[in-house]
């Protein structure tokens, strides 16, 4: 049959195929559990054999030769899917480590921010203090203006004082302040 396969008889080669295919496939599947990639494992086998057929003359035992192609490739897969496997949990680590370590520089910039920013509110003159709160807590210019007893335009002007102090007393380039007092 060997030599029949190695002159191209598709004929024995389909023989050879129905013969040994279930049982590579049960070897081939419990190595990899997994019977879908078993069966796929064992076609590349055939498929090589196939390609390979004119060196099969020097093949002494081709079901041998057949179980250990498919041990082979079995375990060759495995390491393959272990290495894949690797790189996906390293890839995810190293991601979860520079997202922790963002997330934790931001998050200290952020509270460093606030308690600077926090600072610098307490020491305006208190009508200032007083807008720029009710504006931090979200109220519109006209809902301080009625809350206060006093007029948009003077809330406006409030804010336009708070933003030029806070520019004063904190470091220059924090100009979120300019953001959290805007309309």
């Amino acid at each position: 049959m060997i030599l029949r396969i190695g002159e191209g008889d598709i004929a024995a080669f389909d023989r050879l195929f129905t013969d040994m295919y279930p049982a590579l496939c049960l070897l081939s599947n419990r190595i990899v559990s997994d019977e879908a990639t078993a069966k796929d494992i064992v076609s590349e086998v055939f498929l090589q054999l196939w390609k390979a057929r004119t060196f099969l003359n020097e093949v002494k035992n081709i079901s041998a030769y057949l179980y250990v192609a498919t041990r082979n490739r079995s375990l060759n897969h495995l390491k393959k899917q272990k290495r894949s496997e690797k790189k996906v949990q390293l890839a995810y680590e190293r991601q979860q480590e520079e997202k922790s370590y963002g997330d934790i520089l931001q998050d200290v910039f952020n509270a460093e921010a606030v308690r600077i920013l926090h600072e610098a509110i307490l020491t305006l003159p208190p009508e200032c203090t007083k807008v720029v709160q009710l504006n931090i807590e979200g109220l519109s210019t006209n809902e301080i203006a009625l809350k206060l007893g006093i007029s948009p335009s003077a809330v406006s002007h409030q804010k336009a004082r708070a933003i030029r102090l806070l520019r004063e007393k904190i470091v220059p380039g924090m100009a979120f302040i300019s953001l959290l007092l805007a309309d």
